[in-house]
């Protein structure tokens, strides 16, 4: 096994085991500071756990992919861009634990918001940090995929939970996934792999829904401004809109990549079928 593939095992296993502790420290802390429940604690923190593990088996199965695109090198470690992609999933958990309990611990909100901001702010940094530091790896465009839509159904499910979101925009946010993950997955058999290439439209969308989803925690809170019961839902439907504009350009996309598969496979068609240059019948039938 080669030097490489040891040192990267050990690396994902390592961040894994990391994140899960420095997770369960801040599940932990804000128990401890806030007077919260023990029981819901242990929940989460077997939520996390199970998490933590499912994340490191998938990727240690996919250690294959830990590659630089431009040049195919394997990588000895989990690279900067990558890490801050897995910051960004390994907070789902305790995303979900700080918002649930938000309704019974107003005090919260200077923890609340901060994490959370400085969680979408990973989303922007990872992809920033691996076009300036020439890292991009398929890896990494999977689990940035993977992390964008995690956090924003979950977040979406807990603030319509908590009555902050209504139920059509709930349905549509969840019509926007799901079609992207079908179209995706149907993409990926008929090309023999995944490419979870994000387009402008689409990067928007995850980008104004986070900004929503912050200022619906503020509006939660009474924030001045920011969680202004006026401004939040004015910028709803703004939010709304460009959901739907990222679905109709998902689907361009979508149509795209399948008309030049479809325009490739007649292409090798005809070519199988056209007769060689050169090889004329002989004259008795034989070919």
């Amino acid at each position: 096994m080669m030097p490489e593939w040891n040192s990267l095992t050990r690396s994902i296993v390592r961040h894994g085991a990391l994140f899960f502790l420095a997770q369960g420290g801040v599940l932990v802390a804000v128990t401890l500071a806030y007077g919260m429940t023990w029981p819901r604690l242990a929940l989460f923190l077997a939520i996390s756990l199970v998490f933590h593990a499912f994340l490191t088996a998938v990727l240690l199965l996919r250690r294959g992919d830990f590659r630089i695109e431009a040049t195919g090198l394997l990588l000895s470690r989990v690279n900067l861009s990558n890490t801050l992609t897995y910051i960004r999933l390994s907070s789902l958990p305790t995303i979900l634990f700080l918002v649930i309990q938000a309704s019974d611990f107003p005090a919260t909100l200077t923890v609340i918001l901060p994490f959370i901001c400085a969680v979408f702010a990973t989303d922007f940094l990872d992809g920033m940090t691996a076009r300036r530091r020439a890292e991009i790896t398929f890896v990494g465009r999977y689990l940035d995929s993977a992390s964008d839509y995690l956090t924003i159904i979950a977040v979406t499910i807990v603030l319509n939970y908590h009555g902050l979101l209504p139920l059509w925009f709930l349905l549509l946010v969840l019509l926007r996934l799901v079609l992207f993950a079908f179209g995706m997955g149907m993409l990926a058999i008929r090309e023999g792999k995944a490419d979870p290439r994000a387009t402008f439209v689409g990067k928007v969308s995850i980008f104004s829904l986070m900004v929503l989803y912050a200022m619906e925690i503020a509006r939660l809170f009474s924030v001045p401004w920011i969680g202004n019961d006026l401004v939040v839902r004015i910028l709803s439907y703004v939010v709304a809109a460009i959901v739907v504009a990222s679905i109709a350009d998902k689907a361009v996309f979508l149509a795209r990549r399948f008309s030049r598969i479809a325009h490739a496979a007649q292409g090798a068609t005809a070519q199988e079928r056209a007769p060689r240059q050169g090889q004329a019948p002989r004259a008795d039938g034989s070919g």
